[in-house]
């Protein structure tokens, strides 16, 4: 039954090419957040489901063209600019890799094709939303897909299903891009500024009082990602929504919600923090956190390759070749994992888009946040969903996680949406 409807669904996507192209890009976006190959295998098995969204979002865009509904003026930003930048210098930087032969974890192959799906895809879909409609529609998806995560790590700890977890930590999804509970709470932290800040737009006591719930267990599933990242984010995150939306209401639902989120979280990470003492103080020759030595490793081999890198996921290649015996680990962070493996230029580059989002929330804190006007609800939501991800990269890999790069299109597309509708008035 399941494979039956899957299959219909792919049937109607094909046939949304004729009258709303833009579904078929609607379509991609939703199977690359929820990725349901991974939650039911039986259904998927020998469908390219992957293959065949992208294959029909590319389509979309050809008859969205021939039938003139998209424009293709929004390539001009200079956010695509930097994302083209950061594209082609990661593939220079393989070409010229001082360690085309050394061993490593994940292929440099898998992560160039990884980036090529997701860089191709963010241009093929970003013309499909910049009418309210798609717009509105893929805050959605982007939501919904939290919403599903969040039901579907709540179910696993109320049900016991104590198989998913490892180190009372919840995984996610076996071989998943979410198979790190990290990934999986970056991803449910990135969908709660829209869920805060739908408050205001409600009127419905009853729909408030269901989202204050869905909000708390939203911060029990990053209770069980256990994630000392997603913690520190999420205060950041309270920060930038207080920073502009002065409603007691909806500080009064943070602050309920957080305080019983920080009451277990913060003590979890307590025990972490003293296993972790007690780990070094058993093997004194360990570190303590080896992320700190990882970070101290990456930011001296900056330096040694500041132009084009030391080549695509060659990071413990070289700090082996220069720094032998200090780790054995990865960056453990998106930027020093951009500027060590491709130069400090994709460094930068990476840098200067989440500068440029944070202006953006710069600018709407210079004018009077509008709750009620969709351009505005959707600018701030995204500008903080980036915001928060940046702070959780910080401790993380990120480089491919694709929805990233999703919530920097919702982004761009609702900032000219607002600049636009504020030139109007």
């Amino acid at each position: 039954m399941g494979r039956l409807l899957l299959l219909l669904l792919i049937v109607l996507t094909g046939l949304s090419l004729f009258f709303a192209p833009w579904l078929s890009g609607l379509a991609y976006v939703f199977n690359s957040l929820l990725q349901p190959q991974y939650l039911w295998p039986w259904i998927f098995d020998g469908i390219p489901i992957y293959k065949i969204t992208a294959g029909l979002a590319i389509l979309g865009l050809v008859f969205a063209r021939l039938q003139g509904k998209v424009s293709l003026d929004i390539y001009k930003s200079p956010q695509n600019y930097m994302l083209i930048g950061i594209w082609i210098w990661m593939h220079l930087s393989h070409l010229l890799s001082s360690f085309p032969d050394a061993a490593v974890s994940v292929s440099p192959r898998v992560v160039l094709d990884t980036m090529n799906s997701i860089f191709i895809m963010y241009f093929v879909l970003l013309p499909f939303f910049r009418a309210e409609k798609p717009l509105k529609y893929v805050c959605y998806v982007f939501v919904l897909v939290g919403l599903y995560y969040i039901y579907w790590s709540n179910s696993a700890y109320f049900t016991q299903q104590w198989h998913l977890f490892s180190n009372n930590r919840l995984n996610g999804p076996r071989l998943s891009p979410y198979a790190d509970g990290n990934a999986l709470s970056v991803l449910v932290l990135m969908t709660l500024p829209f869920l805060i800040l739908i408050f205001p737009r409600i009127k419905s006591w009853m729909m408030k009082a269901i989202f204050a719930l869905v909000v708390i267990f939203a911060w029990h599933s990053l209770i069980l990602f256990s994630s000392r990242a997603a913690l520190l984010a999420s205060v950041v995150m309270i920060v930038l929504i207080s920073y502009i939306v002065r409603s007691r209401k909806v500080n009064l639902v943070l602050g309920i919600s957080f305080a019983l989120f920080i009451s277990y979280q913060g003590a979890l990470v307590l025990n972490r923090a003293t296993d972790t003492v007690e780990h070094a103080s058993i093997e004194p020759e360990q570190p303590i956190n080896p992320r700190i030595v990882s970070w101290t490793v990456g930011l001296k081999l900056i330096p040694e390759y500041p132009v084009f890198g030391a080549g695509v996921q060659k990071f413990e290649a070289a700090s082996q070749a220069h720094f032998p015996g200090e780790t054995p680990h990865v960056a453990h962070n998106t930027f020093l994992n951009f500027s060590v493996n491709s130069g400090v230029i994709t460094g930068g580059l990476f840098l200067a888009l989440i500068f440029t989002v944070f202006r953006r929330f710069r600018r709407m804190r210079a004018t009077a946040y509008e709750a009620l006007d969709f351009s505005s609800y959707v600018l701030l939501s995204s500008s903080i969903s980036v915001l928060t991800f940046f702070v959780c990269s910080i401790f993380l890999d990120l480089v491919i996680f694709e929805p990233f790069y999703l919530m920097l299109m919702i982004n761009l597309v609702a900032w000219e949406r607002w600049v636009d509708s504020k030139q109007e008035n």
